[in-house]
């Protein structure tokens, strides 16, 4: 588990001042984590006279390993409708063939009218899908532009991961989360 700690050195600090302005910086650290989605099993103000010391303990590192984790596995579920992605080696519509419901199928459900819906259920519901059932679904996706739908999901994840790094000193390690961060929506879509 990782430490933030920020110590601020000033002048002579009024008692009633070290009290509201120590409230306030944990207060506003707090928020920051909150909407970076970075969470803290502790955190911990405390000011003197002259300083002002905030320390959250207990950072969580998992949360970027997670958010790194399922970007890949969003690229991986919609590499198996990209048509236009053949070359990751993975053969088109595998997935679809072994009635996995992955997140391209989900967002296309949620976009499709009652007759599609209708469609989709039939396809998947049937012990076997055909190369018919496979062009339908991937027309559908076409139509309602999935693909973009999944890489914004897939960009929400990888936003997160990276901004779980910020906490962190810079370091060569830090750099190569970084890259893969950054490698793995190119690699993907």
């Amino acid at each position: 588990m990782a430490e933030f700690f920020l110590e601020l050195f000033s002048e002579e600090i009024p008692a009633e001042l070290q009290r509201n302005s120590r409230v306030i910086l944990l207060e506003s650290f707090q928020k920051l984590f909150e909407e970076k989605h970075i969470t803290f099993k502790k955190s911990i103000s405390y000011s003197t006279p002259n300083r002002l010391i905030v320390l959250f303990e207990g950072l969580s590192k998992e949360f970027y390993g997670k958010n790194l984790g399922l970007t890949f596995q969003i690229a991986d579920d919609t590499l198996d409708y990209n048509s236009d992605l053949k070359v990751f080696g993975k053969k088109i519509g595998k997935d679809f063939f072994e009635g996995k419901v992955t997140l391209p199928i989900i967002l296309l459900f949620q976009r499709v009218n009652l007759i599609e819906k209708g469609e989709l259920k039939n396809i998947f519901k049937q012990e076997n899908r055909s190369e018919e059932d496979l062009n339908l679904i991937l027309a559908l996706i076409k139509k309602y532009n999935i693909i973009v739908e999944c890489h914004k999901k897939a960009e929400h994840f990888i936003n997160l991961a990276s901004n779980s790094l910020t906490v962190f000193k810079d370091s060569d390690e830090k750099k190569v989360l970084e890259n893969l961060t950054s490698f793995s929506l190119e690699r993907s879509f």
